[in-house]
């Protein structure tokens, strides 16, 4: 059986979206409206991993996205959120993510092919 992992992540995407936006219009002091955007996609990026581990878990289907993708995907819309964010801290966090990149790397030419 083939699972709408799009159709779940595009909800999770726009209910993320739709709550901040709430909270930023009642109480704008907590979160500026220019932060809604950069927060969605930070908090996007972290549903990202977590779908990663869920289709790791669950062995799904070969013609699917493999899971370590998903979970690239994940941590370049964590950093390009940051970067949004703090534009400041630029230079730390672009190293943070060529490090996570680097990682992966490393890990995915260890991986076996079956």
């Amino acid at each position: 059986m083939k699972r709408a992992w799009s159709v779940l992540s595009a909800g999770i995407f726009l209910i993320v979206l739709a709550i901040l936006a709430i909270i930023s219009v009642l109480s704008p002091t907590l979160i500026p409206l220019g932060w809604v955007l950069p927060l969605t996609i930070v908090i996007f990026g972290f549903w990202l991993i977590i779908l990663a581990f869920m289709k790791k878990t669950l062995k799904t289907s070969t013609y699917e996205t493999p899971p370590l993708m998903v979970g690239g995907w994940g941590i370049f819309l964590i950093g390009i959120g940051m970067l949004w964010l703090y534009p400041s801290a630029w230079i730390l966090i672009l190293a943070i993510l060529i490090l996570i990149i680097g990682i992966i790397a490393i890990l995915f030419s260890f991986m076996k092919r079956t």
